[in-house]
């Protein structure tokens, strides 16, 4: 797109997102994206992340680290692999939740695609914040082009990176590329979640970045 396509677009989704009553912002820079992410939240709170590339990409693991947050971030090299689970629940009870997206919408609805669970809950009921993060990569025309997205760009690619990061089993969307409704063990496409408004119990913040980011 040009660039003036891009901003009218942006504009277009910020727009939508404020009639669903989700907050949303746009900065340019994965650079300015962590700062923005920083001053939402409070000193002194708890902090809960899925399983995101986006925040990895980002840094915000490192910076809470840093900053001697207490985080629930269940994939950390230094959680162990039995202790995951306990840490996956306390994060779903944390003051602010992080995560990632899989899809954004131009009328403002957020889709993703989940194996387990924990991710797109903390997006919807426990946390009192979630901050959500998105490279314009994610973003699509409908809902549509979200599910495809999420079933054909992002799972595979996700399963790719799970067998190659942690010995998962090849599945068949890796071997071809896309989604074949595997009933696979390790299938990664389990739940599928469409936030169309802002859930009652929980404020969400959507931070759009001007690059790619993710899968």
């Amino acid at each position: 797109m040009e660039k003036k396509e891009v901003v009218d677009t942006i504009d277009q989704i910020l727009g939508a997102f404020k009639k669903n009553k989700i907050d949303a912002l746009f900065v340019e820079s994965r650079q300015a994206a962590l700062p923005s992410i920083l001053e939402r939240i409070p000193h002194g709170a708890t902090v809960g992340a899925g399983d995101s590339v986006t925040l990895e990409e980002i840094g915000i693991f490192k910076e809470l680290k840093r900053r001697d947050f207490t985080l629930y971030w269940p994939f950390d090299e230094e959680v162990p692999k039995e202790e995951r689970r306990n840490i996956a629940k306390k994060a779903l009870l944390a003051d602010v939740f992080l995560s990632g997206a899989n899809a954004i919408t131009v009328d403002g609805k957020i889709v993703n695609v989940d194996a387990t669970g924990n991710r797109v809950v903390g997006m919807i009921f426990g946390p009192k914040k979630a901050i959500i993060i998105v490279g314009t990569n994610k973003i699509v025309k409908n809902l549509d082009e979200a599910l495809e997205r999420t079933r054909n760009v992002a799972a595979p690619l996700n399963a790719r990176r799970i067998r190659e990061k942690r010995g998962w089993e090849l599945l068949p969307c890796v071997k071809i590329g896309r989604c074949v409704n595997c009933n696979a063990e390790n299938r990664i496409c389990n739940i599928t979640t469409i936030i169309e408004k802002k859930p009652r119990a929980i404020d969400i913040t959507v931070i759009i970045v001007g690059e790619n980011l993710g899968l």
